[in-house]
């Protein structure tokens, strides 16, 4: 095959693949120019999805009419000019190819006009082919209009998505610019419908209007600082979680990223509040000096490299879990069915005894977890007037706000959970030898597991090697599943199931965190234990001095308060 060199508009449409692959990115890119030029006032205009219309126009400084050619070349931009200004870019946009790229595949059309001069400019590029600029009568600012995309290269077009998907993709990309750019106004119209109208506000009021209004109690503000690195933003109370991560963002000098890094640090934060497959509502705001971060490692400009990666995991993390451990997040008893309450001591939906407004039957079941077939003894207290044993599962007692019902094995989890973490920072776990090891056949992945994981099992306080070419010997366990009598046997084929599956966490952090889950899990009373006096003082005892006793480290609660409020409206005092 003979070596040719390509021509310059087949190097933008092969460009094009990498910076535009859909109306979202094109818009994208355009939005970054236009905040780049000073605008306080954006608006976008689609029609059908972007695939045949996107219009985005600003009022920012505008193009010089000789510069405009340049505008539409490859590899010309005002935002760099050596190598210094690439190893501290401190603009959105600064690789000179987008609108080159986006020519090669569409008809694109920039009308552009400066305060000083008389009369707009217009340039029109139609696959790669540029017009000369003529004059035409515009307004202050520019106007990018990008018709037709990809209708030289169908096949791209042909993997673009439903008009509708593909507009929901668009809308992501403005609330991610507008979110770090508060004081300009923002404006997405789909036809003749408008999507997003964003004005001028403060940066919490920005936040609230992408996030939902809704949120407006249910959100922290953070504040953090290590090194000259300035970290702020909001950070959503575990109740307002998400089943996915659209509403975790990460901002850096004002530039929406997509890092695994940052998104498992504020993770990690909420390790415990919320449960392993839900997301927080978060957005955090990054301002650094621009030469410790490398935004240039991807084409779209989503991804960047931190000099210091530790650093930045560390101010994200704590300063996110010093403010969670600020609250206390008890959720309130919140029946689905209202109370209605008619005065003078009658009660509309109690009539004799609780009504079908309040099931106790249902209720009762629920709590013991078992199907009753008999009535349900009442429960005996302990040897104390503050605190009850409820079929032997739960605790009631009290506090200054009303009934705290606490599950007892998920409290203790916590316990277990708190005690080990502190056991590991002084080092490793406590170990003892057992009498006869355990041994038990095994398969390679766990073999495998055994070796690759060596030093944490030392950490971990665990003796453990293979004793044959498919067997595996126990001789020493962690004190702590010893002493609560833990199948050793059990314990190990699961932790070496989860060190063996692909999912694990890479990281010896998360991986040991993830193992105290299992370990505290293990560990702790269940339900159906009955409780002596001496462990009821212990348990409720180790609430207070823990951190986060509110949930389990999986996240589910330990507590739930029935408020005074709620009880005397349930009894037809209010």
């Amino acid at each position: 095959m003979t070596i040719r060199k390509l021509s310059p508009i087949l190097i933008n449409q092969i460009a094009a693949g990498e910076v535009v692959d859909r109306p979202a990115s094109v818009v994208k890119e355009l939005i970054e120019n236009a905040l780049d030029a000073g605008s306080t006032r954006i608006e976008i205009q689609l029609f059908h999805g972007g695939k045949d219309l996107i219009r985005v126009s600003d009022n920012g400084w505008g193009i010089a009419s000789d510069e405009l050619p340049l505008a539409v070349a490859s590899h010309a931009t005002s935002k760099i000019a050596d190598e210094a200004d690439l190893a501290a870019i401190a603009s959105l946009g600064f690789r000179g190819e987008a609108v080159a790229s986006v020519g090669s595949v569409s008809h694109l059309t920039i009308t552009s006009r400066r305060e000083e001069d008389e009369s707009a400019m217009q340039i029109i590029v139609e696959g790669g082919n540029a017009t000369q600029p003529k004059p035409i009568a515009a307004s202050f600012g520019t106007t990018v209009e990008v018709r037709r995309l990809f209708y030289n290269t169908p096949a791209r077009r042909k993997f673009l998505k439903s008009d509708g998907a593909e507009t929901t993709r668009v809308r992501d990309v403005v609330q991610r610019l507008s979110a770090s750019h508060n004081e300009t106004d923002f404006i997405l119209k789909s036809g003749d419908r408008t999507i997003l109208s964003y004005t001028s506000c403060s940066s919490t009021d920005r936040l609230l209007d992408i996030f939902g209004g809704e949120l407006a109690g249910e959100m922290l503000e953070l504040k953090g600082e290590i090194d000259g690195v300035r970290l702020w933003g909001l950070a959503g109370k575990p109740e307002v979680a998400r089943p996915t991560s659209r509403h975790l963002r990460v901002h850096v000098n004002n530039r929406s990223i997509l890092d695994s890094s940052m998104t498992h640090a504020i993770k990690e934060a909420y390790r415990g509040l919320i449960e392993p497959n839900r997301w927080p509502t978060a957005a955090i705001f990054i301002e650094m000096d621009p030469a410790l971060v490398d935004v240039n490692v991807h084409p779209q400009k989503s991804e960047v490299r931190f000099r210091d990666r530790d650093l930045m995991w560390r101010l994200v993390n704590k300063t996110v879990s010093s403010r969670l451990l600020e609250e206390e997040f008890v959720p309130l008893y919140n029946p689905k069915e209202s109370y209605q309450h008619t005065g003078g001591g009658q009660q509309q939906a109690f009539g004799t005894g609780l009504s079908s407004s309040f099931p106790i039957e249902e209720t009762r079941q629920a709590v013991a977890g078992i199907e009753l077939t008999q009535p349900t003894p009442m429960p005996t207290l302990l040897g104390s007037d503050d605190v009850l044993q409820v079929h032997k599962c739960f605790l009631v007692t009290q506090d200054a706000q009303g009934l705290l019902i606490i599950d007892q094995h998920a409290l203790h989890e916590r316990v277990m959970f708190e005690e080990l973490k502190k056991r590991m920072v002084q080092g490793n776990l406590e170990s003892q030898k057992l009498l006869i090891p355990e041994s038990f056949p095994a398969d390679s992945s766990w073999l495998d597991a055994i070796e690759t994981h060596a030093d944490l099992f030392m950490k971990l306080g665990i003796d453990i090697s293979p004793s044959g070419p498919a067997s595996i010997s126990v001789y020493a366990l962690p004190t702590l599943l010893v002493s609560r009598n833990v199948d050793g046997t059990e314990f190990i084929c699961d932790l070496l199931d989860k060190l063996g599956s692909n999912n694990f966490p890479t990281t010896e952090e998360e991986a040991l965190s993830e193992i105290l889950d299992m370990m505290s899990c293990k560990a702790a009373i269940k339900a159906g234990d009955q409780l002596t006096q001496q462990e009821l003082k212990d348990l409720l005892h180790k609430r207070h001095e823990i951190e986060r006793s509110s949930s389990c480290p999986h996240g589910r609660p330990t507590t739930m308060r029935l408020s005074i409020e709620e009880l005397e409206q349930r009894f037809g005092r209010r």
